[in-house]
């Protein structure tokens, strides 16, 4: 294995990991829920601070790893996620297990801007890379619910965070082992070629910044709300499912994880996205590519807030094709507008915002789910992305004099 393919094997095996984790709350929303006996809308919010932290760590973790090791906050990352995942699995009431969530999100928060960095650093061609470790991304975030469910099928919810401590473990060891080597480790000074960017980089790159923060918005509300909203909205579907319960789950949760294992079953759909979004920033112009993503997504959020059962997974397939498959789009701007010296950082700062400030989404769930309904919630998601839309022909106009902005 040479090594740039083993520094896109170290930061995919975080990669996958980092979403994994975060994703596996919202899929046991109605377990804990029951098992608390509160209402869905009261654990939403239990979510926040897993979220906030995820994003607030990924700045002051972009200096760090621009400034020590990127490889080395992998690592870091990835054992303290998993010591997280087993503490919420034993955690004994509402309060531990809220801290033990936010534990997880500070770990992972740590991942973005660390993997990110190392491949801009170290791959040349880094649209197909970015293209593949988004893969692993999006499998991360496919496996979460599809690895809830299928326990909750057989067991309760806390062997849900118990296993994937496990498997925590396991992707510690292999990165370890991976042993990737960094040449531009603790770089300080700028690389002697010329800067990686255009003219005016920093003020277009916060137009681009807008764009991605209300992305954020929209991606922490959707991935929060849609395995409740499938519970409840796609019961025929979800129904088909159900005799897979074994002996040692309630009808209830094996519920919960027959409509997880759908959630799950669109965002590995979505992975396709990753790959056609990764050719895409490699040969089209990035600001083009990213306004049609965004673009793309609006109808079928739409669409989902009047659609049940098999109609409305069908539109939920076709938002997160959309809405997901622009991230290597995206990341590809980002190296674009940024110098390499400050590529880690810029990914800190664009997760800061995206997944830090979006984090107060599921808040918007849960106001959404108490006053008006989960429906509700899809129709302020599709004036959401209308809006990413706008704010991306702004950047379009913006840089008009621009030929072309696309990958080196």
């Amino acid at each position: 294995m040479n090594r740039e393919t083993r520094i896109v094997a170290a930061s995919s095996v975080a990669h996958f990991l980092t979403h994994m984790f975060t994703l596996i709350f919202p899929a046991i929303v109605m377990p804990f829920a029951r098992d608390m006996g509160v209402p869905a809308a009261a654990v939403y919010p239990l979510g926040f601070y897993q979220y906030f932290l995820y994003g607030a760590l990924a700045l002051p973790a972009g200096y760090v790893a621009d400034h020590w090791s990127r490889a080395g906050m992998l690592k870091i990352a990835v054992a303290g996620m998993s010591g997280a995942a087993l503490l919420a699995a034993l955690a004994p009431n509402a309060a531990t297990f809220t801290a033990a969530l936010a534990l997880i999100g500070l770990c992972c928060g740590l991942y973005h801007p660390a993997g990110l960095g190392l491949i801009a650093h170290e791959i040349p061609k880094q649209g197909s890379a970015h293209g593949i470790n988004g893969v692993f991304g999006n499998l991360g975030i496919a496996a979460a619910p599809l690895f809830a469910g299928l326990v909750l099928l057989t067991m309760e919810w806390r062997w849900v965070y118990a296993l994937a401590a496990a498997m925590g473990l396991a992707g510690f060891i292999a990165i370890v082992a991976l042993d990737v080597e960094e040449s531009h480790r603790g770089e300080t000074a700028a690389a002697p070629s010329p800067p990686d960017s255009i003219n005016g980089a920093w003020k277009y790159f916060l137009i681009l910044l807008a764009a991605m923060t209300v992305a954020g918005f929209v991606y922490r509300a959707n991935t929060t709300a849609l395995p409740s909203y499938l519970e409840r909205s796609a019961a025929g579907l979800v129904a088909l499912l159900e005799p897979l319960r074994g002996m040692g789950a309630s009808a209830e949760d094996a519920r919960s994880g027959a409509a997880a294992i759908l959630a799950g079953g669109l965002y590995f759909f979505s992975m396709a996205a990753q790959l056609i979004g990764g050719k895409i920033a490699d040969r089209a112009d990035l600001r083009r590519a990213y306004l049609m993503f965004h673009a793309a997504s609006v109808p079928f959020a739409l669409a989902m807030a009047y659609l049940v059962d098999l109609p409305l997974y069908l539109a939920a397939a076709g938002m997160v094709f959309f809405s997901l498959g622009m991230q290597p789009v995206a990341n590809s701007m980002v190296s674009t507008l940024l110098h390499r010296r400050w590529l880690s950082t810029g990914y800190g700062i664009k997760f800061t915002f995206t997944f830090g400030l979006g984090s107060v989404a599921v808040w918007q769930v849960g106001w959404f789910d108490r006053e008006y309904g989960l429906p509700a919630l899809y129709l302020a998601l599709a004036g959401e992305a209308a809006l990413i839309a706008l704010i991306a022909a702004g950047l379009w106009f913006a840089t008009r004099k621009i030929a072309r902005v696309a990958n080196h």
